[in-house]
């Protein structure tokens, strides 16, 4: 219920005492600020400027390597940085820096960070050897409180490094020499020992050259391989000729050619002269008159007497062609099983010696490689000699030390700002701890509403108005915004054809699998509970269980990437790399791993729901109806189904007997 209500009397403002207790609010803020503010400065900046400054003397050398160890061939581009890797563990090796040590007597007093007991580890915790990347140059930094004494260190360290190198350098070239001439003189012995091996081997056997041909058993055993095969060719030849003359007397035909039998030609001559002569008389006279002419009955008779003599010639002749056949192929196979049993009868020595001879060929091969040791050996040698003045590094200073005016750390001013930065930061939070245990107790909320037809009070504020005072509850209802609408539901990425292609030409077979089903209307669920005995590969259907129970036709090219009949009917058709059941995790996470691999953009977006609702959103598009859709794609949400609806076409709804269900991109 709304009452009017007028100012409080106890304050002639109206504000039941606001202003004091916001007086004292800021006194108890600026209190704590500064007094945190001032403790966290004063003993920052107390530690701070305590820290005793360290300086530091630097120095740059030139190491030159000698000209048997130039770096500069591009082919071992790792020699220099060896080179300038082992000089900067020797310049900070302890045997350099207590030779060093010794050079510093009567130096300035070193301070008290150098160890009397153990001065070369002292010294090493003071120096830090680099290299400068590129170049042959390293630069050398000590650091400490005494910059006098730190100047004085680089250089007796520089010194006592030059002295070093030339020493140890002779020593190693003069240690070189000895190696490699003791290693060539064992290579010639061995060498002359192999040489000795090989050629008594060589006499044993009776193994004349390396080349296979001009040793005697190999040529004779190659000489006698070439006249089996000529003689086996010939029995080839033989066996033909005497088929064909058999084919030939079977058919009736000549196998003998009458240039090659002299009787058999005259013969031939003989009855062609008659014929061509009782040919001439019958252009003359009637063949009454020759059936009465003594002449001719006589050629007739003579003619037919030839015949009968050609015929018996070409038997005999056919006879004795078989017969000469038969005894060509006889010789040719009894010269071939000759030749066989000669080299059955060498097989053995042929192969003995084959092996002797590899063996020797074996012995030749170390012999060569133990000759080319040498060489190269003898060839180090001759370099090492020729070159044993000229191994030594040199040594090049190219800045010498100086001693340091200003400390390198600690950085003062730096160290100071980020104290009072952080002093600063610790006395807002502990200001705020501070406020967040002093609030003050809730006011009676109040809203003053003018009544414009009350005068207003001799010498009053406007705050002071009369007004109505309504309770927070009924204020809260008032400016509560109007409730909205639940937000649309965000359908998943949709993957185009070339997405869709590339994801399934980087993943391997179980994911190809579950990409084509999730392809074919079955969720992540149902592709993982998918089991081998819920495929009819000969209805080419898969067996959906669980809440949306229905069957799915199932294209060719995918029931070809699914697990064989041999698989139990229990057995996941998807399974993890590691042969467990697939769980949905697994497989998004597997299609996450393709969709980077196929440099998918927003690869993040690729996930089993991605590709059903590709699905989906195909075949809403075709106009399909939502009351059959269920049947291919399972039991969809009534908000889904309502932005799915934002998708279809004008025009009446089609069946899932008129719609394309499989994707363009499972066609491929």
């Amino acid at each position: 219920m709304l009452r009017s209500t007028f100012f409080d009397t106890r304050d002639p403002h109206g504000n039941f005492g606001a202003e004091e207790r916001t007086r004292r609010a800021n006194r108890r803020r600026l209190t704590v600020f500064l007094i945190v503010f001032a403790l966290f400065s004063l003993v920052g900046l107390i530690y701070d400027y305590s820290r005793p400054p360290i300086y530091e003397a630097t120095a740059r050398l030139n190491l030159v390597p000698a000209t048997g160890q130039r770096t500069n061939d591009p082919a071992r581009p790792g020699e220099q940085a060896n080179f300038l890797r082992d000089e900067v563990q020797f310049l900070t090796s302890r045997t350099l820096l207590a030779e060093a040590w010794e050079r510093l007597k009567g130096a300035p007093v070193p301070p008290p960070a150098v160890s009397l007991v153990d001065p070369a580890a002292s010294l090493q915790t003071m120096l830090s050897v680099t290299p400068v990347e590129g170049t042959n140059v390293v630069s050398m930094r000590a650091r400490g409180g005494e910059p006098t004494f730190l100047k004085a260190f680089v250089d007796r360290l520089v010194a006592a490094y030059q002295v070093s190198v030339t020493q140890r350098y002779k020593i190693a070239s003069v240690d070189a020499v000895v190696e490699v001439r003791d290693e060539a003189r064992k290579l010639e012995e061995s060498v002359a020992a192999k040489r000795r091996e090989a050629d008594a081997f060589r006499a044993r056997y009776n193994i004349v050259s390396l080349e296979r041909d001009e040793n005697q058993i190999l040529s004779e055993v190659k000489g006698a391989g070439a006249a089996l095969n000529a003689a086996n060719d010939k029995v080839v030849a033989a066996e033909a000729r005497l088929g064909a003359l058999k084919e030939a007397q079977e058919a009736g035909q000549s196998v003998t050619r009458n240039k090659d039998n002299p009787t058999l030609a005259a013969l031939e001559q003989q009855a062609a002269g008659i014929r061509a002569d009782l040919k001439e008389v019958a252009r003359t006279f009637t063949p009454q008159y020759m059936q009465i002419d003594p002449r001719v009955r006589s050629q007739r008779e003579r003619l037919v007497e030839i015949e009968q003599q050609i015929v018996a010639q070409r038997q005999t002749s056919q006879q004795g062609a078989l017969q000469e056949a038969r005894e060509e192929l006889a010789g040719a196979r009894a010269a071939a099983a000759r030749l066989r049993q000669q080299l059955a009868a060498n097989q053995q020595s042929v192969q003995s010696f084959t092996s002797r001879f590899n063996e020797y060929r074996g012995m030749q091969d170390e012999l060569a490689r133990v000759q080319q040791l040498r060489q190269k050996a003898v060839e180090r040698l001759a370099a090492l000699e020729a070159e044993e003045s000229a191994r030594v590094p040199k040594v090049e200073l190219v800045e010498s030390a100086t001693t340091p005016t200003s400390p390198v750390s600690p950085l003062y001013a730096r160290d100071a700002a980020l104290v009072l930065g952080g002093a600063l930061l610790v006395a807002l939070l502990a200001m705020g701890i501070v406020e967040l245990f002093n609030r003050p107790p809730p006011q009676p909320a109040t809203v003053i509403v003018p009544q414009t037809w009350m005068p207003m009070p001799l010498g009053g504020h406007a705050s002071a108005a009369i007004g109505m005072e309504l309770p927070r509850a009924l204020l809260d209802v008032a400016a509560r915004p109007p409730a909205s609408l639940p937000a649309p539901p965000i359908l998943p990425r949709e993957l185009t054809t070339g997405e869709h292609r590339a994801l399934f030409d980087v993943a391997d077979r179980d994911l190809r699998a579950a990409i084509a089903l999730l392809s074919t209307g079955l969720t992540a669920q149902e592709v993982v509970q998918l089991c081998c005995g819920d495929i009819d590969r000969d209805a080419g259907v898969a067996k959906v269980t669980g809440a949306a129970q229905r069957q799915l036709s199932i294209p060719p090219n995918v029931l070809a990437l699914l697990p064989d009949d041999g698989q139990s009917s229990d057995s996941p058709v998807v399974t993890a790399r590691n042969g467990a059941p697939m769980s949905e995790a697994d497989l998004d996470a597997a299609l996450l791993y393709a969709a980077h691999d196929a440099a998918i953009e927003h690869a993040d977006e690729v996930t089993a729901n991605s590709i059903h609702h590709t699905y989906v959103a195909y075949l809403v598009r075709q106009g399909v109806r939502f009351s059959e859709l269920v049947k291919l794609v399972g039991d969809l949400r009534a908000d889904l189904l309502a932005a799915y609806g934002k998708m279809t076409p004008a025009g009446p709804r089609q069946s899932i007997e008129h719609v394309d269900r499989v994707l363009p991109v499972m066609r491929e």
